[in-house]
């Protein structure tokens, strides 16, 4: 089978002028994509996705926001000026529609690997997802694709035990506030390693927030020192989302991929290189295969060096199709002995002592 590549033109058309999440940043993935011969190679699959109906976006959003993204959508259309939200969030006249194909796409990709058509799948989606809550759109996210496709998989295809993996380096502060106190149509874990909120947007993401009500002990941060590099996230997978993940044994695993933990981004201070996130991803797609029948679809979220976030892309298509051989490497990076001991020492023991409570393999 083939792994599928989600992605329309559409993506384009919520245009927000000057900013950092741009549509170039879609523009540059495609092309290298086809440069470099995967949109030709008949292992990969371009899918077009579908627009997600307004009672799919209420899953996990009030009426309220959902209204006032369409009508501050219509507003940018007949002034002809770009919306503002927040300082950060902006709205073009497409942005509504452009968001219903973003959601719509992960639902679409999710549908694609359940029928068998593709064994896996990356969703090229903007505008991206995982800081938008149930009433409220912020960091650059207006409906939060990966949150939907998680409960769009237990309310509409009965896959009732759910991971989603966020690696952003931005913690998916509206993820988590949207599963804080569980899901009442399913089991979601959500897995979030960022750099630590005391350095960097939104300020949040710390172990102790763990959940409450049927949420409690499914909420599991990691918020990694700036400069961690890719050592650092292959401890925090051996030590904690693997032993979790082998104790739930998920049915689907979901991953929020932002690609600005890369050591040039411009908004971050964290150290992966360009195959880091493929290197993580050959992880998780080890317990996919184990207990989901190696299902992930990829959702794509935040990244700013338009090459780097490419060459990531690529990487992480090459280890879902599995091709780690052809990887594009840039040289390794090491956390420095300061950042591996806070982490060894005292982050990954805290986290495990917090969760105890929660998981026997701790």
């Amino acid at each position: 089978m083939t792994t599928g590549i989600i992605y329309d033109d559409i993506y384009l058309q919520h245009k927000i002028g000057t900013h950092v999440e741009t549509h170039e940043r879609l523009i540059e993935i495609m092309d290298f994509l086809e440069k470099n011969n995967i949109l030709n190679n008949p292992n990969f699959k371009l899918i077009k996705p579908r627009k997600a109906t307004v009672d799919q976006l209420k899953y996990v959003h009030t009426d309220s926001l959902i209204n006032e993204i369409r009508e501050i959508s219509d507003l940018a259309e007949k002034t002809g000026y770009v919306q503002s939200l927040d300082l950060d969030t902006l709205v073009s006249a497409k942005t509504y529609e452009a968001s219903l194909y973003s959601v719509g796409g992960n639902l679409q990709g999710i549908d694609e690997i359940l029928k068998g058509n593709i064994k896996n799948g990356f969703a090229a989606v903007r505008p991206p997802g995982h800081h938008s809550n149930s009433f409220k759109c912020a960091g650059f996210c207006i409906f939060n694709n990966v949150a939907i496709g998680a409960e769009y998989l237990c309310r509409e295809k009965n896959i009732k035990k759910i991971v989603i993996i966020d690696w952003d380096c931005h913690h998916g502060n509206g993820t988590q506030d949207i599963f804080f106190n569980g899901s009442e149509n399913g089991e979601i874990i959500l897995f979030n390693s960022h750099q630590d909120g005391r350095t960097l947007y939104p300020g949040s993401g710390f172990i102790n927030e763990i959940g409450s009500g049927k949420g409690e002990g499914k909420i599991i941060n990691f918020p990694m020192p700036p400069k961690a590099a890719e050592d650092i996230i292959i401890s925090y997978f051996n030590e904690i989302i693997s032993p979790v993940c082998n104790e739930f044994k998920p049915e689907f695993i979901l991953i929020s991929a932002g690609f600005d933990t890369h050591w040039t981004d411009r908004l971050t201070n964290m150290g992966w290189t360009f195959q880091a996130p493929a290197n993580y991803l050959k992880e998780i797609k080890k317990i996919a295969e184990k207990y989901a029948n190696g299902r992930i679809l990829i959702t794509l979220e935040g990244g700013y060096e338009l090459d780097k976030q490419a060459k990531s892309f690529y990487n992480c298509l090459r280890v879902l199709n599995d091709e780690e051989d052809k990887l594009i490497q840039e040289k390794p990076q090491s956390s420095k002995k300061e950042v591996l001991d806070y982490v060894n020492r005292k982050l990954i023991p805290e986290l495990k002592d917090k969760l105890s409570k929660y998981w026997n393999c701790f």
